[in-house]
């Protein structure tokens, strides 16, 4: 052993100049082990201030593409547009399909949802779950279907005697029913049949007088103490402008929609996620107010949400046990606490720099680069396994620090610097695609693996300068001491050749076994799959339209022209716009010589002395429906309008009774008044004057069109473009179509946008994995400067890849948008098992004294770099939710295993065997 005056010698090898240059900031550190921790401690300190003042973190998802991009840039301009697409979405379901609730039920628990979420106002813009028919006025009719437009019109049509009788002035023949309209038509109502749709129209009446006269303050509303006209023929829910619609997973049901638009907060990790909570919270309570009913919570934002605090929660509890697994594992394998310590300092140090540098470089981090810091405890911490275990090594030869540290980087430093520019360019590479999501994360954990490798240079020296491993060292003594020298043993006791190429042999025949399964592992593009299967959000997102193109013009001839390219697509369903509402408006005015014509008078007011006239007629109508309702043998439904007109009737005669007669007089000439204006306004709207976009109600409007004049044509699908084989055929349809409309731009809108993105990803990862194979190629074919090393090195790749693939298809794991990122980073982390092993077989060639015997110091780091990379990663599978984020756990725990076991199992027999047949024969000893 040497002594503390022993001389730094040369190498027999000369360094290059990256080296040269690293042995000097490693002499400099153990001279001044002080000086350099300090300088660590405030570059740190720095990095932290500068990180907490500066570094923003983003969770916008639009932020994961590049706006350059045409079809990206178009989509964002149609979401700032048109941001209702940008909604949380509570869907509302019945409990029991076989026991539908009725219209006012479905309406009543909307209205509640709606009122509790507007209250959120901390988390909460807007709520929009309605669409008056009040609030069209004369516009309403237009924005129905043109096969109700139609039918309404006939009804319409059989509609003007009712309005006449309100509304003209009385005849010499109508005259002799009252004197005021509400005189008149409880006169005509006494001469109708006594059926049910009478019933029922007499009920909302009824009902109507009877609030306007027992709450004085009532608004002389539809709704409030004026008859809700639009709930006569509301057949469900959408008839009174509620967005009730078919459910997509089950087309024979329907589910009721409220919109909310929370306030965003992309610069917080839980703002909306606190929004979600708030949120479910009221559709909670509401529910739990409503039996019969299920509701929950989802559209893109909620998605969002949820996905976000599953990776965060994930990746936080991976890191925590990665860290903790990485410790356990040096202290066994290093059989010390301090030299596990001392590793995780140092690594601890490079992530406090790359906090500093990940604020210099980008100044965010996105949902994607929040997780650089399991890549620099997996990656990371290889380069200070290797520094450690080779001190430990080195240490039990020299005690002079300069040439303990020279000879420790002597060995190890151009391994670990070529395999961490390999590793930190893999990542690096993602910086030329346009997933702005990789390539941040990969700029930013790419300069990280650099800073670690630079804090095995400097701080782990400087440490152990100090506070040297005295029991680690005296351990590798006593096991130096006991073992034979290297230049006994090889020539005495050479390895059997069938033993060399057991293991080769061995795993060739497994991945000619297992080959079979490689065609079994298939690129899955779905998205939806990558989600926590179990959050609510996931679960419902199916029973939501949320999937179409969309066209935008300011020209609607434009629009036109595009609907009729799409008309007859096959794959879409239809088509929704301004248009609509334009070609219903012509119809109508078409047909206007079909509507008889009604006189529009001022209503005879109500005098006191005519309520008992009222009342009388009023009574004499409940006593013929009551007398209906003793009939036997009717039907049970009809029975029970009939007797609930009766009683409104009854009730309605009571309240006039009750209230003082002149304010109840002037109480009812006031509804009779405002009664009137509301059939004007309804029969106006089988009038309608040509569009005003203007006067829509803002939740419609701003669905049709921009603030800047933008239309939009909403394009919908025939098929679930969940299935990504369908979205593709419906998107290569309509782009089709719409290409040859001249003037058109290209569609956008999220069918678009999912699919152009998604194979834009998939082109990116391809391009990444390229240039990461060649990058490392071309560091390796540098290091080694010869083809064969670098093939060999190399190796490792070409055996271990086709067994992580074909162990995927055996075990039916398919590549997705989550696991395939892995790959680039995989071969940077994996070719370093090839580049050490050739490493280690060069040394033994160089200097034959060092022989390759047994499991020596290189061999047990390369286990603790496998095991710290294959554990770290493997917790994302383990304990992971997001089902994203376990795929590419367990590729990347598989892979790293597969790329070690190739390299273990081939390589290394295969280079101990060259190192064998080169040694000369053992000469024979004298007797």
């Amino acid at each position: 052993m040497t002594g503390p005056g022993d001389p730094v010698h040369p190498s027999r090898h000369a360094a290059g100049p990256v080296q040269r240059l690293m042995q000097r900031v490693v002499a400099f550190c153990v001279t001044r082990p002080r000086t350099t921790l300090a300088l660590a401690g405030v570059l740190v300190a720095l990095c932290a201030l500068l990180a907490s003042a500066k570094l923003e973190i983003s969770t916008d998802q639009n932020k994961q593409f590049s706006e350059k991009v045409p079809f990206f840039r178009d989509y964002l301009d149609f979401i700032r547009k048109f941001p209702e697409n940008e909604a949380i979405y509570v869907i509302v379901r019945a409990a029991d399909e076989q026991a539908q609730p009725t219209t006012d039920q479905w309406a009543a628990i909307a209205d509640d949802i709606a009122s509790r979420c507007r209250g959120l106002t901390r988390f909460v813009r807007e709520v929009d779950h309605r669409v008056p028919a009040d609030a069209l006025g004369p516009q309403g009719l237009v924005f129905d279907s043109p096969q109700r437009v139609h039918a309404a019109f006939e009804e319409g049509k059989r509609f003007v005697p009712l309005a006449r009788l309100w509304g003209e002035a009385p005849s010499p023949a109508t005259a002799l029913l009252g004197q005021t309209p509400m005189q008149r038509f409880l006169g005509a109502m006494a001469l109708a049949p006594a059926d049910a749709d009478t019933a029922r129209f007499l009920t909302l009446l009824a009902d109507s007088w009877t609030r306007a006269l027992q709450q004085p303050t009532l608004s002389l509303k539809p709704g409030d103490a004026l008859p809700d006209l639009a709930r006569l023929d509301a057949s469900d829910p959408s008839r009174l402008g509620y967005y009730y619609v078919k459910d997509q997973a089950d087309p024979q049901r329907h589910v009721l929609l409220v919109r909310i638009y929370p306030l965003r907060d992309f610069t917080s990790m839980t703002a909306l996620a606190d929004a979600l909570d708030a949120i479910r919270a009221q559709v909670a309570a509401a529910t739990s107010s409503h039996p019969g009913f299920l509701a929950g919570v989802t559209g893109r934002p909620a998605l969002e949400g949820d996905e976000l605090r599953t990776t965060d929660k994930d990746a936080r509890v991976s890191e925590i046990l990665a860290l903790t697994t990485v410790f356990i594992g040096l202290v066994l394998l290093l059989r010390s606490v301090w030299l596990a310590l001392v590793t995780e300092i140092g690594l601890g140090v490079g992530i406090g720099l790359t906090f500093g540098w990940a604020t210099l470089s980008v100044g965010e981090l996105n949902l994607l680069s929040m997780v650089f810091l399991l890549a620099l405890i997996g990656i990371g911490v290889d380069y200070l396994i290797q520094v450690v275990s080779r001190y430990r090594h080195e240490a039990a030869i020299h005690t002079d620090p300069r040439l303990l540290w020279h000879n420790v980087f002597h060995r190890i430093g151009p391994p670990i610097n070529i395999t961490c520019a390999g590793a930190a360019g893999a990542f690096l590479v993602s910086a030329v695609t346009d997933f702005r999501g990789a390539a941040e994360l990969g700029i930013i954990a790419g300069g990280g693996l650099f800073l670690c490798l630079l804090a095995g240079y400097t701080v782990v020296p400087a440490i152990l300068t100090l506070w040297p491993a005295r029991r680690a060292i005296q351990a590798e003594q006593a096991s130096l001491a006991s073992a034979l020298p290297p230049a006994a043993t090889p020539s005495s006791s050479p390895v059997p050749l069938w033993r060399s190429l057991a293991g080769p042999v061995a795993w060739a025949l497994a991945l000619l076994l297992l080959s079979p399964n490689i065609v079994r592992s298939r690129f899955d593009p779905g998205l939806i799959s990558l989600q926590a299967p179990d959050q609510e959000s996931v679960k419902l997102v199916r029973h939501l339209n949320t999937w179409f193109s969309v066209v935008l013009s300011k020209d609607l001839d434009v629009l036109r022209r595009s609907r009729g390219a799409v008309a007859d697509a096959s794959t879409v369903a239809s088509t929704d716009s301004l248009l609509d509402a334009i070609d219903n408006q012509a119809w109508l005015a078409a047909r206007q010589p079909e509507l008889p014509r009604v006189d529009w008078a001022t209503p005879a007011t109500i005098t006191p002395d005519l309520l008992p006239d009222i009342s009388r007629k009023a009574e004499a109508i409940a006593g013929r429906f009551e007398l209906r309702t003793r009939i036997n043998g009717g039907d049970p439904d009809t029975q029970s309008t009939l007797a609930a007109a009766g009683a409104a009737l009854r009730q309605a005669v009571a309240a006039i009774t009750d209230a003082d007669a002149k304010a109840a007089s002037a109480r009812l000439s006031d509804w009779q008044g405002g009664f009137v204006s509301q059939l004007r306004t309804a029969l106006a709207s089988f009038s309608p004057p040509p569009l005003d976009v203007k006067a829509l109600p803002p939740a419609l409007r701003d669905h049709y069109v921009a603030a800047d004049g933008t239309f939009a044509l909403y394009i919908y699908p025939k098929a679930d473009l969940w299935d990504q084989a369908a979205l593709a055929q419906f998107v290569r349809e309509v782009d089709a179509r719409i290409a040859a409309v001249p003037g058109a731009p290209a569609p956008t809108g999220i069918a678009q946008d999912i699919f152009h993105t998604t194979a834009a990803i998939e082109r990116a990862f391809y391009t990444a994995t390229g240039l990461a194979l060649a990058l490392i190629l071309v560091l390796v074919l540098i290091d080694f400067r010869r083809l064969v090393p670098t093939l060999l090195a190399f190796s490792v790749l070409a055996l271990g890849l086709p067994m992580l693939v074909a162990i995927m298809g055996l075990l039916n794991v398919s590549w997705n948008f989550a696991n395939f990122f892995g790959l680039p980073i995989l071969i940077g982390a994996g070719h370093e098992y090839g580049v050490f092993l050739v490493h280690r077989w060069k040394e033994a060639l160089r200097e034959p004294e060092r022989g390759w015997q047994g499991w020596d110091v290189s061999d047990r780091a390369l286990l603790l770099c496998a095991f710290a990379t294959s554990s770290s990663f493997g917790y994302f599978w383990a304990v992971g939710h997001h089902q994203g984020l376990r795929s590419l756990g367990l590729v990347m725990a598989l892979g790293v295993a597969s790329i070690y076991l190739a390299a273990v199992i081939v390589l290394r027999p295969l280079l101990r065997l060259s190192l064998q047949r080169r040694q000369p024969p053992a000469k024979k000893m004298d007797a």
